[in-house]
């Protein structure tokens, strides 16, 4: 009785995880092509391109992967690993465009700021081409997932330093940076707490992890339509920047 009852635990573990899947994917979607659609419909895709670009990335390696586990066939999902790593280079100038818009009064902020994110953000993937070189033996799939958790300490670290200058210069930001800031500090900060639980817990928290970060990513598409929905011009572009 007991084997059987764990059995069927799992069965409806394995059920409802598969649900929950599919309905973070569908509603994932809508809200990636209404976020898209409002784009061009209040022509703010030209404002936010980069963060408009990582949208169509993410939708379209969501749909492709979707398409390929469909229709079940395996030379398709090798492609996933080159879309995922568009994917991670859209993110790192999503960073930069947060670094234009926050500081666009603030000229030699500004510079400092995409300075000190490119070199980083170059380090990591010289980084990358190094392992590269001294690790044949590593699958793409390895290489991948290394360079996207470094990218997204990067990641949080730098916004972390964003929000601190902010906070330190008494910069305004408007609402739709605002939101891009805050969605991405939403996914990123569940994301790598997550990480260290996975390691320490081992696969029993596998179900947890995967529905919290799921939830996390929805909760960031959902954050970013809001913000996003109404376009307000930023501080900067009502008046010229300064130098310091």
């Amino acid at each position: 009785m007991g084997p059987n009852a764990a059995t069927f635990r799992a069965r409806i573990l394995f059920s409802g995880m598969l649900t929950f899947r599919q309905f973070v994917w569908f509603s994932g979607c809508l809200i990636e092509v209404a976020i898209l659609a409002r784009s061009i419909q209040c022509k703010s895709f030209g404002k936010y391109s980069l963060f408009y670009a990582y949208i169509i990335s993410l939708f379209g390696v969501s749909f492709f992967v979707r398409v390929a586990g469909i229709a079940g066939a395996s030379y398709l999902i090798r492609l996933f690993l080159p879309l995922e790593f568009i994917t991670c280079v859209l993110c790192c100038g999503v960073t930069l465009e947060i670094i234009r818009h926050v500081f666009a009064e603030h000229a030699s902020l500004e510079r400092s700021a995409r300075r000190a994110a490119v070199v980083v953000f170059g380090m990591i993937f010289l980084e990358l081409a190094i392992l590269a070189a001294l690790r044949p033996h590593w699958s793409a799939a390895d290489y991948v997932a290394h360079v996207a958790m470094d990218l997204q300490l990067a990641q949080a670290a730098g916004l972390t330093a964003i929000l601190f200058l902010i906070g330190r210069y008494g910069i305004e930001v408007g609402r739709n940076m605002r939101g891009i800031i805050l969605g991405f500090g939403v996914y990123l900060g569940a994301s790598l707490i997550l990480v260290p639980l996975r390691q320490l817990l081992g696969m029993q928290f596998y179900p947890a992890w995967r529905i919290t970060q799921m939830s996390a990513f929805l909760a960031a598409l959902c954050i970013w339509a809001v913000a996003l929905w109404t376009y307000e011009p930023e501080t900067g572009e009502m008046n010229g920047p300064t130098a310091e």
